[in-house]
């Protein structure tokens, strides 16, 4: 079996859980209406609980006391080497993405930033509670993956809160400018998660065809060559095209994200914002690879991703100080 198949079998079980949950959920949401509890916070709190009972019934209550006992303070010890071993790290960082996305819609704006810690604590208690119980291993790589799922969580809720906030701002003439951006974003992550999801022979194939393209302009007498040496010439720069080309498409996505986030004026902290935002997406791409047929997902290429996002969102700043200088003169 696949990673993507054993993730797929163990998150079936867990939605087991899920028509429990929905029922305490409704329950809840029933009293937060005769308190006059309404809007986000409501929504925020039944999804919340629901959310709530489904992780206590995953990492609690569907084991048997004490049929798990031992610890485990490696970090990354857990990865195993098996396809199973693999899906449990991965799924423990799924665990606590919901969190991060909801924890923002029940705290007030200023305490938003503690849903990291948040999380983090969450995790701590829950391995505590298994080691005391024998419920589960107490392990630093649930800790570790849990907290980088709520942190994960975070920085998603973050992203489609400005996204969504660019759309709604592209009916109002003031954001129409930015809304016009965001769309443009959203459409052009499209495009990258379609490029990924291509499977690996395919996309080796459309690299090559972009190789031999810009052979026969810098390679002298290519045109004159064998097949074979067309295509020896063709693989011998088909790994930095392809790496140019990751740039690129993350470089263009950081200058969508710095039309959204951008007003009058480009700052540092919204330049910042904007390679945060892709290096998140380039992480999440890489994850989406894990599960395409012959390809995988690796730190190095969001290293030269989020360098891609860097030199988009550099060159952008200059261009646009070029043209305030130059509207300045005139």
């Amino acid at each position: 079996m696949s990673v993507y198949q054993c993730m797929l079998a163990d998150i079936s079980d867990v939605a087991a859980f899920l028509p429990k949950a929905v029922l305490i959920g409704i329950l809840v949401g029933i009293v937060l209406r005769l308190c006059h509890v309404r809007g986000r916070q409501w929504t925020g709190s039944v999804l919340f609980v629901i959310y709530v009972v489904v992780l206590l019934q995953t990492v609690f209550f569907c084991r048997e006391p004490g049929s798990r006992w031992g610890t485990d303070m490696r970090l990354f010890g857990t990865w195993g080497t098996t396809m199973q071993d693999h899906a449990w790290v991965l799924e423990n960082v799924l665990l606590f993405i919901p969190l991060g996305l909801l924890l923002p819609l029940l705290l007030p704006k200023r305490w938003h930033p503690i849903t990291v810690p948040a999380g983090l604590f969450g995790s701590i208690c829950i391995e505590f509670v298994q080691l005391r119980t024998g419920r589960g291993f107490c392990q630093l790589d649930d800790i570790v993956m849990n907290t980088l799922g709520a942190l994960a969580g975070y920085l998603l809720w973050l992203a489609g809160r400005g996204l969504l906030r660019g759309i709604l701002r592209f009916c109002d003439r003031q954001g129409r400018r930015r809304g016009l951006f965001g769309v443009l974003a959203l459409l052009w992550m499209l495009v990258i998660f379609s490029f990924s999801a291509q499977p690996a022979d395919e996309s080796t194939q459309t690299s090559l065809r972009v190789g031999r393209a810009v052979c026969a302009v810098i390679v002298p007498d290519y045109a004159q060559m064998t097949q074979e040496q067309q295509t020896a010439w063709a693989e011998r720069i088909e790994f930095p095209v392809r790496k140019g080309a990751h740039m690129t498409e993350y470089g263009v996505l950081a200058m969508l994200w710095l039309g959204v986030l951008a007003g009058e004026e480009i700052t540092r902290k919204r330049a910042v914002i904007a390679i945060a935002l892709t290096a998140l997406y380039a992480s999440t791409d890489e994850f989406h690879q894990l599960f395409v047929p012959g390809r995988s997902g690796q730190v190095r290429d969001v290293l030269i991703d989020s360098c891609g996002a860097a030199i988009g969102v550099l060159i952008a700043w200059g261009l646009i100080r070029i043209y305030s200088n130059r509207e300045k003169q005139h």
